[in-house]
């Protein structure tokens, strides 16, 4: 226990310390600084992490790349200097919540496994106590954007959300188990690497990308 409380004590000084970064990076400096913060991430991930989970001798280290990590990335890096930026502020917002809610709860009262062949920390108890920090952190979104939506809206829309980061989180799990490593780096103290803090971002931009227009269009206070 005292050593389970040790680790989730540097998550949470690390976590808060990096995210403080993220978003002061992301919100008040201008796009380009972001930008660089986004593909010095990506330089770090395939240095350093991905050559942990695949031998650059193996034809799968070329064969997926392009697609994981690289074409999300460069989907975050587009949307960053377009109008459908104030998209990435929600969905930071949303898979930042999952992911901080997943951990806590899923550590003080998960029992149950999603899939515990692929990832045996993650449960569903986990999974719904970050549905709901998600759930907040939706509503805190749209009243920065002064746009409020009915309840079905953000009880769905932030369901399917929570899915689509599940869904990376779990692909990101398989990877690791292949490679039988626990953690994609070690640059982030309490915390791996940081494909383990984008694996969810990485499949969700995906989804923001596809249902661009008919998000920038339910969301009239976001122009471009």
């Amino acid at each position: 226990m005292k050593i389970r409380f040790k680790h989730l004590a540097k998550r949470t000084m690390t976590g808060i310390f990096l995210g403080a970064l993220f978003w002061i990076s992301f919100i008040y400096l201008p796009s380009w600084f972001f930008s660089v913060v986004l593909l010095a991430i990506l330089g770090c991930i395939i240095a350093f992490e991905w050559t942990r989970l695949f031998d650059p001798k193996e034809k799968m280290f070329w064969l997926l790349m392009p697609f994981y990590p690289l074409f999300p990335f460069a989907i975050i890096l587009w949307m960053n200097h377009s109008c459908y930026r104030p998209l990435l502020f929600v969905l930071f917002i949303l898979v930042s919540a999952l992911d901080t809610g997943a951990y806590l709860v899923g550590n003080l009262f998960g029992r149950h496994k999603i899939a515990s062949f692929i990832s045996p920390g993650k449960t569903w108890e986990g999974f719904l106590g970050g549905y709901l920090f998600a759930l907040g952190g939706f509503w805190l979104a749209l009243w920065e954007l002064n746009d409020p939506k009915p309840w079905w809206f953000v009880l769905g829309f932030t369901l399917i959300v929570c899915f689509t980061s599940l869904a990376g989180d779990l692909f990101e799990s398989w990877l690791k188990r292949r490679a039988d490593i626990k953690d994609s780096g070690t640059l982030l103290p309490g915390h791996g690497g940081f494909l383990d803090r984008f694996d969810g971002i990485l499949f969700t931009v995906i989804f923001f990308y596809i249902f661009r227009d008919w998000l920038l269009a339910y969301f009239p206070s976001i122009t471009c």
